[in-house]
């Protein structure tokens, strides 16, 4: 792999999916996943609400990527709106930013020949987490890890109405998953981290 698309020189890096995973992993001690309308928000939702343990889908695109990168790295947790803050303080508290690398993935969702579609929610999951991390002085940003977390602020107080309005939103309501947009809106609203352990996501003491 290429340096420059490994993002070596970086200690925060941002992706997109399987493949982004897989090309900025190298040396990432803990990898954070983003599905903002679906995996990432429904395991943090289903931590909260007494479940011990979310076991991992191996047949879901998310659930590969998750066991995919527990392969590669020393942890996997799961991010998005709804537990960002809380991401971004246990890295912060948990890590120490010169001795440890981190990687953003967000997963995206699939055009109908199977290629990735990025998917703007799962962007804004993404920046905001390392918009966060940022707030806590964390230094090493890649360019695509500060770009996520610009574009996050671009749409900061209004992040429900654009989950509503954009592509990944409207085919859930479509759908009638209005649950999973509206748990997916409630930003903050969980100080949840899911981290992956052998049998599935517990909550990160």
């Amino acid at each position: 792999m290429d340096p420059a698309l490994a993002q070596l020189a970086h200690t925060v890096r941002f992706e997109w999916g399987a493949a982004g995973a897989a090309a900025v992993a190298d040396g990432v001690d803990v990898a954070v996943v983003v599905d903002v309308l679906h995996a990432s928000t429904d395991v943090t939702h289903g931590l909260d609400t007494g479940a011990a343990v979310w076991p991992l889908d191996p047949s879901d695109p998310t659930g590969r990527l998750a066991l995919d990168l527990a392969t590669r790295v020393t942890t996997v947790v799961a991010g998005s709106l709804h537990n960002a803050r809380a991401v971004a303080d246990w890295l912060a508290r948990e890590h120490d930013e010169d001795e440890q690398t981190i990687a953003v993935i967000a997963a995206g969702a699939a055009w109908p020949d199977g290629s990735l579609r990025p998917a703007v929610e799962d962007l804004w999951g993404a920046g905001a987490i390392l918009a966060a991390l940022e707030d806590h002085d964390w230094r090493g940003l890649s360019p695509e890890a500060a770009w996520a977390a610009d574009s996050y602020r671009l749409i900061l107080g209004r992040e429900e109405s654009h989950l509503v309005a954009c592509a990944g939103g409207q085919l859930c309501i479509a759908a009638g998953q209005h649950d999973e947009v509206h748990r997916a809106a409630d930003i903050d609203g969980s100080r949840t981290v899911p981290l992956l352990g052998s049998q599935g996501f517990v909550p990160a003491p």
